[in-house]
């Protein structure tokens, strides 16, 4: 017997088949009769007394294991049966010829997995039978047994299994009619067999043996194959990749085992296979092209996978030719297009072989492929150089391929030849050929683990090119949106490519990654938006989340090129729309490309590698916005040679040329636009935007980050100043080398006459920055030092900005009307603003005494930029206004961090005229809109109630017509409208009886006082006024609108002031009240208008106007009313007659307050101003005064009242103790309803919650000294109110019980005899109402306190008697004792 060579070549107990299986329960008679004479003989040799027992044979239960569906229980299985037949002790022969013969049987059973287990324990059993060579026992003890295999079958081992095979494989032994599906098991079962034989390796010959057996049962065997081939449609493909296997087994192996592969090649295959047709009729040897065109996907396949191995060579026809290349797709590609009608996402046979024919394994560090990530050795194939038998490349093979069967006949995007559609089957096929050569990771039925890898050229022209990208992926996964949202049928299975793609492509790194993303930028620039996925990025790496590396900058450099030179490509078409929007879309890529790389990751910024990833951020992005800058705002086609910096190494002789960026993107701009072209306005116009909103988000970015690896404070102000520094430099050196701002004549002509120089003032600025750095180098720590770098920097920084903005992108010749008609405003605007910045900065720095505000320019300059269309986005270069409030955010914080170190005592920069300013950005000056709406919307519904009442139909039309006319205030309001029934319906006025009409009035005499009209001229009249009154509506929506967002914006100026007001406590006094009433009256009113616009039902900027609002009620609430005036350094408290004055005015607010938060600020501001009043008797009176007013109020008309004492007495108890005592025990004694009592009752128990300590303060001695003078009366009023038969409900009951527990310990002495009563009453009202409980809670505290209170009256009462009795002296008594005193002296 023959031994196995080498055992590295054995294989897995599992084998991978492709076929049809059967889920039943089919057993062989025989094999049952078997196990139950196996399992008698074995009871009936342990004896009567174990045979009662049932007793386990795991030998016999592992044939049932090899069906389950778990590889892991079926290589168990097969484990145990192979120790017990042949392995282990217990090996015998009979066991194992039983085992054989089951394993055979067990091939045609269609149960559950019982013909993957069965071939794959016959390919083991096989293997290890033959090593241990007990085949020949195994023969004999089966011919014993079953004397029906006659003598002649024992010509070898091998001949035998095959002989066994074919008889348990023999569906014409089943008596009986026989069903389809047992004759397709049999088929099968023959099929798993033959290649169970193959697995097991005992045909292949080894050393110098005969090999005459090995070659007669192999030619027997792959000739059954090719019988089972031809036998049904459906076992082609299962066949043939028998066929294959079969072949792969001699091939891959020894010389000798190549040799017997050729003759079964030429013997067998080539005459039975290759030289018939699908309908089984021979094929002349002269008649290639009718060969081929008449070939299946299965001979297609046969004859690729043998062309695969260089080695066969001379083979006869139809093998002495190439099956595939260029010249022979046209014939076989109806037949490889056909197999689409296998299910996705497995691919026909055929699709494998033709992997195998065009790549090659790839060896070990034969290219540089090698060493990328991912790639496993041995799993990855790259193309061939020459495809055998031809000399094309493999990517001419692969080219032609993608020509003629995805794009012709699976797309059907050849529209001359075929005008049919392609099915969604043929479509999943051209994704799948994709996939695989696209280097997603797939199994191979041949190679097995297989990705194959080519360059990045072959994708992006050869394998996904646009119109493959379009119809596989865009058409598929963007389907479905006019058809009621229908997505496409194949779209998971796109989307699961790209997944799978991306992922495996960045596993592999390189330029493919480049590559793959410029395929699909290339079919559409908005490839992400459009699939909505993340592929581009996922690609590029910037959705990684890692620490980029040295390979990512260099693809990101090599993706930057690209979007660059692109850019400007289309930029070349300057008539051509689409080009323009394509431009348009890579200027977008360009953009988020910057933000990705301003996004990507950095640890701690300490180490070395982040420190190069910061420095890369600011190279790359400097680089765009140098693009974005020579691209948007300078004509670059006189651009002189820039003039270049030399810098030498270390080595000598070695220089390097470099060039400021910018320069270098305008020499790129100037090669690639022609000659006198420019690139077209809507494209400037863009990247402008762009532009913009670039240079603000990398200011943000960069002036987060440290440069010294976080070991130095982080200067923001310093940081973004730094960035718009190198802009400022960048438009510099563009003038400076001959390119021209785009910019109107008029702009041109001012600028040579202008006194103010903008770029002038700018650098002055810079160097004002610069002085005081110099001057900080001595003594780093000086405050004011740092408080003038703060707002020179600030100040420097708004400059910049507003200088760059400067910038135009010129004007569209192509319309009259310019949108840039006003840049000439904007530009003195501009202009004035710089000046003013400079005057700003000379008061501030200059360290004379003057005596201006610069906090009051300041503001306003603010207030102003932010109200602009500067600030607000709108403005015609399509600026983005962040960058503009990041620059008014610095300038105001330096500036207030100046004023506040400049303040003393006597001068106080935040004074009346700049708070004025700053409640005026927001909308809330007092003036005219302080008048009362409600009264107006009064009047309004009385005089559209009466206009109702009209009778006249046409003195109703001219009679509107002229309040119309004559009063325009009316258009802006939205009363109702008598005439609207009326003027909805059409009118229509004959031009003849018009004209008549006219004509005859313009001849009536003057002296006639009788006034003509027509009819229909009325109604037109009518309709006329209503649309010129919508017209004004439209507009006046249209104008609030853009009050309120510039009101919204101002709020910035307001949130800094009061949000820190530690870090410039010295600039607040107490005349920062003064915004409380404006605040709380311009939160009403847009309060109103949020309200009319939600009852409308329009939606046109309702949001800003709820955003308004919410942030006016956080300013009110959480910003101006948490200061502590009276901790700041120079605050002082307010006046009582300003204070008076201003609780009156918020209390007055209050009442007029429509919503539950408008009552919450106007309350929060009442404690507000309280503690802003001094601690004194009169201050107390006063409050006193204005709160028991607002509790008499709500006690007997029942307004809203209780919120604004319950917010006083939570945040001020001891000064509510002092002002409330009084009129909440009248309010508790006589509110106009139980309900009200009860509420008066609950206050008071939350009043007394808090003990007052008299020595502690004079508001506590006051609030202390005010409950011992009410607590009488109070007494009083918890007894009169347990008699009052409303108030005995349970609940109310409890609340006063808890009041009255409050009130006990708060109780002074000595108490009045009545008090004393009162309280003993109140006691024993309460034992009665709790069940005449003596030992409940309450009544114990009140025995208690009275005790206590006795005690007191008692000695009280005695110091006064002692008093009494004892006489005073006399006159003369007193005088006798003074003349002793004297004597004794």
């Amino acid at each position: 017997m023959r031994q196995k060579k080498n055992s590295d070549e054995e294989e897995g107990s599992e084998m991978e088949i492709d076929g049809e299986e059967k889920i039943g329960d089919q057993e062989r008679e025989e094999e049952q009769d078997d196990d139950e004479e196996r399992n008698s003989d074995g009871e009936a040799n342990r004896g009567d007394e174990v045979a009662e027992v049932p007793v386990e044979n795991p030998f016999l239960d592992s044939f049932y294991g090899l069906s389950v569906t778990d590889p892991k229980e079926r290589s168990q299985a097969a484990q145990t049966m192979l120790q017990h037949c042949l392995l282990g002790s217990t090996a015998n022969p009979k066991d194992a010829a039983y085992a054989l013969r089951r394993l055979l049987n067990g091939l045609c059973s269609g149960r559950a997995a019982a013909r993957q287990g069965n071939a794959s324990a016959l390919a083991s059993f096989l293997k290890v039978a033959f090593q241990l060579e007990k085949m020949d026992e195994i023969r004999s003890e089966a011919l014993a047994s079953n004397k029906s295999i006659g003598e002649g079958e024992r010509s070898s081992d091998l001949m035998y299994v095959r002989d066994r095979l074919l008889a348990a494989t023999d569906s014409t032994t089943i008596p009986g009619k026989k069903k389809g599906s047992e004759e397709r098991d049999y088929q099968f079962g023959r099929l798993f067999g033959i290649l169970g034989v193959v697995r097991s390796h005992i045909l292949l010959p080894y050393g110098d043996e005969d090999s005459s057996d090995i070659r007669e049962v192999a030619s027997a065997m792959i000739s059954d194959l090719v019988e089972l081939f031809w036998l049904k449609r459906w076992m082609r493909e299962p066949a043939a990749h028998g066929i294959t296997t079969m072949l792969k087994l001699y091939f891959d192996h020894s010389e000798e085992s190549r040799k017997i592969g050729r003759e079964l090649v030429e013997g067998v295959i080539i005459p039975k296979l290759l030289l018939v047709t699908q309908e089984q009729t021979e094929v002349e040897m002269s008649d290639r092209q009718s060969c081929l065109g008449n070939y299946c996907a299965e001979q297609i396949g046969v004859a690729a996978y043998i062309q695969s191995h260089p080695q066969l060579q001379d083979l006869p026809f139809p093998l002495d030719q190439a099956i595939v290349s260029s010249l022979t797709l046209p014939l076989i590609g109806q037949a490889l297009s056909e197999t689409s009608v296998v299910v996705q996402p497995r691919t026909h046979f055929v699709w494998d072989t033709f992997w195998c024919l065009l790549t090659e394994p790839q060896d070990d560090g034969s290219t540089p492929a090698n060493s990328r990530k991912g790639l496993k050795s041995g799993s990855t194939r790259n193309l061939r150089e020459k495809v055998p038998l031809t000399d094309e490349s493999a990517l001419d093979v692969i080219g032609a391929t993608i020509n003629i069967v995805v794009k012709e006949k699976l797309l059907r995007m050849d529209k001359d030849t075929t005008t049919a559609k392609a099915t969604h089957e043929r479509r999943s096929l051209a994704l799948c050929i994709v996939k695989a050569l696209s280097g997603v990771p797939f199994v191979s039925s041949l190679s097995g683990p297989t990705q194959i890898y080519m360059d990045g050229d072959a994708i992006e022209h050869v394998l996904l090119t646009p119109e493959i990208v379009q119809t596989l992926f865009l058409n598929v996964i963007c389907a479905g949106h006019q058809k009621q949202h229908a997505s496409h049928l194949l779209k998971p299975l796109a989307l699961g490519i790209l997944g799978e793609l991306a992922e495996a492509t960045v596993a592999t790194g390189g330029s493919r990654q480049l590559s793959f993303a410029k395929a699909f930028l290339n079919s559409s620039v908005r490839f992400d938006s459009r699939t909505k996925t993340s592929t581009v990025s996922n690609l590029l790496g910037f959705s990684s989340g890692r620490v980029p590396t040295e390979v990512d900058f260099s693809l990101w450099n090599e993706y930057l090129t690209y979007l660059e030179t692109t850019f400007l490509q289309l930029c070349n078409k300057p008539n051509d729309q689409d080009s323009s929007t394509e431009a348009n879309g890579y200027a977008e890529l360009l953009y988020s490309a910057a933000k990705n790389v301003l996004r990507a990751g950095i640890d701690d910024q300490t180490t070395d590698v982040d420190k190069k990833v910061i420095e890369y951020k600011e190279r790359s992005v400097k680089r765009i916005l140098s693009f974005f800058m020579s691209t948007a705002f300078f004509d670059c086609s006189k651009l002189k040679h820039p003039t270049t910096a030399t810098t030498k190494k270390k080595k000598k002789g070695k220089q390097t040329m470099s060039a400021h960026p910018v320069l270098k993107s305008a020499v790129k701009v100037k090669e690639n636009i022609k000659f006198g072209d420019n690139i077209p306005y809507p494209v400037r116009a863009v990247v402008a935007s762009r532009f913009f909103s670039l240079a603000a988000d990398f200011a943000i970015v960069i002036s987060r980050e440290s440069k010294d690896g976080g070991k130095s404070k982080i200067e923001k102000d310093s940081n973004t100043l730094r960035v718009l520094a190198d802009l400022c430099d960048s438009w510099h050196q563009l003038e400076s080398n001959g390119a021209n701002l785009f910019q109107a004549e008029e702009d041109k002509a001012r600028d040579k006459k202008d006194v103010c120089d903008p770029e002038r003032i700018v650098n002055e600025l810079r160097e004002r920055v610069t002085d005081v750095e110099r001057a900080m180098k001595t003594n780093p720590d000086d405050s004011l030092k740092q408080s003038q770098k703060r707002c020179a920097t600030g100040i420097a920084i708004l400059a910049m900005t507003l200088h760059l903005h400067r910038l135009s992108c010129g004007t569209d010749d192509t319309i009259e009307e310019d949108p840039d008609a006003d840049e000439e405003d904007d530009e003195e605007e501009i202009s004035n603003t710089l000046d003013g910045l400079k005057e700003v900065a000379e008061d501030f720095l200059s360290g004379k005494e003057s005596d201006s505000n610069p906090l009051l320019g300041l503001a306003e300059m603010c207030a102003n930029i932010l109200s602009s269309p500067l600030g607000s986005g709108n403005m015609g270069r399509a600026a983005s206004p962040k960058l503009v409030r990041e620059a008014v955010k610095y300038v105001w914080l330096g500036g207030l961090r100046q004023s506040a170190l400049l303040s003393t005592e006597e001068k106080n920069f935040l004074d009346s005229s700049v708070i004025n300013v700053l409640m005026e950005a927001i909308g809330a000056s007092e003036g005219e809109k302080n008048v009362d709406e409600d009264e107006t919307d009064e009047e309004s519904e009385e005089e559209g109630s009466e206009e109702e009442e009209e009778n006249d139909e046409d003195g109703r039309v001219f009679s509107k017509a002229a309040m119309i006319l004559e009063d325009t205030d009316d258009l802006e309001t939205e009363g109702h409208n008598p005439l609207s029934e009326e003027l909805d319906s059409d009118v229509e006025i004959d031009p003849s009886k018009l004209q008549t009409m006219l004509e005859e009035e313009s001849d009536v005499d003057v002296d006639e006082n009788v006034l003509e009209h027509h009819e229909g001229a009325d109604a037109a009249l009518a309709k006329l006024i209503k649309l010129k009154q919508d017209a004004r509506k439209a507009g006046q929506q249209a104008r609030e609108n853009i009050e309120v967002s510039n009101q919204l914006r101002c709020t910035f100026l307001l949130e800094i002031l009061l949000g820190r007001p530690d870090a410039w406590n010295r600039l607040f006094r107490s005349n920062i009240l003064e915004m409380v009433v404006p605040f709380l009256r311009h939160r009403k009113r847009v309060g109103t208008l949020v309200q009319k616009a939600l009852e409308s039902g329009g939606k046109n900027g309702i949001g800003e106007k709820k955003a308004l609002l919410d942030r006016l009620s956080v300013l009110i609430k959480q910003k101006l009313c948490k200061l502590r005036l009276l901790s700041m350094p120079f605050a002082t408290p307010i006046g009582i007659v300003p204070a008076t004055e201003l609780l009156k005015q918020i209390i007055n607010e209050a009442k007029k307050a429509k919503d539950n938060e408008q009552m919450s600020c106007c309350s929060t501001c009442l404690v507000f101003v309280v503690r802003s009043m001094p601690s004194s008797p009169e201050a107390v009176s006063v409050i006193s005064d204005e709160y028991g007013q607002i509790v008499r109020e709500w006690a007997t008309r029942r307004s809203r009242g209780a919120s604004l004492l319950d917010d006083f007495i939570s945040h001020m108890p001891t000064m509510a103790q002092a002002t409330l005592v009084t009129s909440l025990n009248e309010a508790a004694r006589e509110a106009r309803s139980p309900f009200l009592k009860v509420e008066a009752f609950r206050l008071v128990a939350l009043l007394f919650a808090v003990k007052t300590d008299p020595a502690s303060s004079a508001v506590d001695r006051l609030a202390h000294e005010k409950i011992r003078k009410s607590q009488e009366y109070l007494l009083q009023t918890f007894q009169h109110t347990l008699q009052d038969e409303e108030m005995r409900k349970p609940k109310r009951v409890r609340i006063v019980l808890k009041a009255l527990e409050k009130v006990l310990p708060c109780l002074t002495g000595p108490l009045s005899l009545e008090a004393l009563t009162s309280l003993r009453t109140t006691q024993e009202k309460i034992e009665t109402l709790t069940g005449k409980q003596p030992d409940s809670k309450l009544s114990g505290l009140i025995k208690e306190r009275l005790v206590e209170l006795q005690t007191e009256v008692a000695t009280s009462n005695l110091q006064h008697s002692t008093t009494e009795k004892t006489p005073e002296p006399s006159s003369e008594s007193r005088k006798s004792k003074k003349k002793k005193k004297k004597k004794k002296r």
